[in-house]
């Protein structure tokens, strides 16, 4: 059985101790930088103002605001009594039809595995300091609570409906200054509102929900085993019929849910031959030629991608630029 990942290795966190400063701070300093010579720039960064601004609001990002904001695990108020009836049939067709009239692009169930769950999520997110960390740990509790040391998820937890907020590919591989940016952006804040709307939804039902964006639980193998799609050269999802041009919400649950047939786990087998996205990394973090390389650093998984992306190479280019890169998911021919 795999180990659990512990979150505050993610790149996010770990760069931003090597910088000795919040990565967030320096790219929004070359960001400005960048705009006080570019006129274009000054336009693009009005409008990334506008397309994060749910994604601010709800995370950002999701990570280090586990069961906190509009991100709570336990909602606005108590679970009701009474919970809705049904089948597991039945509840699957109604929550991935509400996530299709919430905007998802794709939906689907899959069972939970533990081993998908960080072991720990960090608390002080992108601080250059010590990590504050709480595990997350599953006990036979009726509703999802936090204490001194941990964050504690029922038992009874064992779904999740995992769903795809689009993006234009053509917006991720554009020149236009931070066109990626933008459209990234987009993508969070469309998930920011599939998960915490349909957290909201199941927890009217009078079941347990627990709404997660990149925070909480790793999401492409969830969406794997919820049947959307394969794990791409670049460690990212290619979802049937969309590619890579997607991002993923997630809300872990005990509603009875119908599992969707997973996928399998293995990269996507047109990824061995492609190597497109390797090719056009400007980071150059994405390996090329055969699977089986070394994992460059703390961000990656013993048995994650067989082509182990290099995070923190990805995310030291963003900095350097102020500008985010989504380039890999733009090109995939997928």
């Amino acid at each position: 059985m795999p180990r659990r990942f512990d979150a505050s290795r993610i790149a996010f966190h770990s760069l931003s101790r090597r910088l000795g400063r919040p990565w967030t701070e320096v790219y929004l300093e070359r960001a400005r930088e960048r705009a006080r010579a570019e006129q274009e720039m000054r336009w693009a960064l009005v409008r990334l103002a506008g397309a994060r601004a749910l994604n601010t609001l709800v995370g950002p990002y999701g990570e280090g605001r586990e069961n906190r904001g509009l991100l709570s695990w336990t909602g606005r108020g108590p679970r009701p009594a009474r919970r809705l009836e049904g089948t597991p049939a039945d509840h699957r067709e109604w929550v991935l039809e509400l996530a299709r009239r919430l905007g998802a692009a794709a939906a689907g169930v899959a069972v939970l595995d533990r081993a998908w769950v960080y072991a720990r999520v960090q608390l002080n997110p992108y601080d250059p300091g010590e990590p504050v960390c709480k595990v997350v740990e599953f006990r036979k509790v009726d509703e999802p609570a936090e204490t001194e040391d941990a964050l504690v998820v029922p038992a009874s937890v064992d779904r999740a409906v995992v769903v795809l907020a689009p993006m234009e590919a053509a917006e991720l591989r554009s020149r236009r200054p931070l066109a990626a940016s933008i459209e990234t952006n987009l993508g969070y804040s469309r998930m920011a509102v599939l998960a915490v709307s349909l957290a909201e939804a199941i927890r009217a039902a009078g079941y347990v929900a627990i709404p997660c964006m990149n925070d909480t639980a790793l999401s492409v193998p969830l969406a794997v085993a919820a049947g959307l799609g394969q794990a791409g050269r670049h460690g990212m999802l290619i979802a049937h019929e969309l590619g890579a041009a997607v991002r993923i919400a997630k809300v872990l649950t005990d509603m009875p849910l119908e599992p969707d047939p997973p996928g399998p786990m293995e990269p996507h087998e047109f990824c061995t031959t492609c190597g497109v996205c390797a090719k056009a990394c400007p980071a150059g973090a994405i390996p090329e030629g055969e699977p089986g390389g070394v994992p460059p650093g703390p961000c990656n998984r013993k048995e994650g991608n067989p082509w182990p992306v290099d995070a923190e190479a990805c995310l030291r280019f963003w900095v350097e630029r102020g500008e985010s890169c989504a380039l890999c998911q733009g090109v995939c021919p997928l």
